[in-house]
């Protein structure tokens, strides 16, 4: 029969490797937002935005990346901008314009990874100050903004009552320095959005309103050549031809851009003929999963009078 014992100093070990594995697994975000975050921001407007004449105090703000940001939140109508902001490790937050930066906001990083912050566009006349609230993600590499309210009523609590119609979308970008080259090969874009949709005018007692605004989602795949233009695979078209785009793209150096998008109505050989298109905000940001290697994430978002769009494009 054999007789096991285990010293003092065993039994501490096991017990401090116990608690250093609790420990260890604890997320902890101080200290992990630090350095340039390339932004995707969408509004969806206050209900109805999308089919109401937008009236508001957007134009008191400067023509620059962080006062359009801070104007299309005052507005009461929907809004897509890209851009970045730099974070220090001292609860500061800054922006750019033509190669001058200053400090806009300040943040405050809690440490159960929630985050507040607080934006002001100095390059403007407007000083007014835009309180955001929202999360940081995967140590530091990801900040979600919103202007958060309490949209429970007095018989309801449930998870999630406090909701935003603003999403900021920060990460960290694909590089210090990007150019059309860094956007090659084949895409997925995949999208969720709202757009105006018409109904039956309402008879008799019949009160449905002739527009509402429904959701929808948008799918396809964009080919980028890597000197701004966006092509039609060759070769015979595929019964699903409409799901691919065409078109063109500009990247600016701080890894921000454009995508001017249509959808492929007519392939006659090497003849193409785009159908109506869509202009899209986006940011390039690092690779998400591995087997995209190093090309890089589309974060991009859309409005106009009649839809708000935000999504990604992955590497197939």
């Amino acid at each position: 029969m054999f007789k096991t014992t285990f010293s003092k100093t065993a039994v501490l070990c096991c017990l401090g490797l116990a608690l250093c594995a609790k420990v260890g697994s604890a997320q902890t975000c101080q200290g992990a937002v630090n350095g340039a975050y390339a932004y995707s921001a969408i509004g969806t407007g206050f209900p109805g935005a999308l089919f109401t004449p937008v009236t508001g105090s957007a134009s008191t703000f400067s023509n620059t990346s962080i006062g359009q940001l801070l104007g299309g939140i005052a507005n009461t109508g929907p809004f897509a901008l890209s851009g970045t902001l730099w974070f220090d490790s001292s609860g500061n937050i800054a922006a750019e314009q033509g190669g001058t930066r200053l400090m806009v906001g300040t943040y405050a990083l809690n440490t159960d990874c929630t985050i507040s912050a607080t934006l002001t566009d100095a390059f403007g006349s407007s000083k007014s100050t835009t309180a955001l609230q929202g999360i940081v993600l995967a140590n530091g590499s990801e900040i979600d903004l919103g202007v958060l309210q309490n949209v429970s009523n007095n018989s309801v609590a449930a998870p999630g009552a406090f909701q935003s119609s603003l999403l900021i979308k920060l990460v960290r970008p694909l590089a210090t320095y990007c150019s059309v080259s860094n956007l090659t090969g084949s895409y997925a874009l995949i999208a969720t959005g709202t757009r105006v949709a018409s109904l039956p005018n309402g008879t008799g007692n019949d009160l449905v309103p002739a527009q509402t605004e429904a959701a929808f989602f948008l799918f396809g795949r964009a080919q980028f050549d890597g000197s701004g233009n966006i092509f039609a695979p060759p070769g015979p078209p595929s019964s699903l031809n409409f799901l691919q785009f065409v078109g063109s793209y500009t990247v600016n150096t701080d890894c921000t851009g454009t995508l001017t998008l249509g959808t492929v109505s007519a392939v006659a050989g090497t003849s193409v003929t785009p159908g109506a298109t869509l202009s899209v905000n986006f940011v390039l940001t690092q690779p998400s999963v591995p087997f995209t290697g190093t090309r890089p994430v589309i974060e991009f978002s859309q409005s106009s009078a009649t839809q708000t769009l935000f999504g990604y494009g992955e590497a197939q």
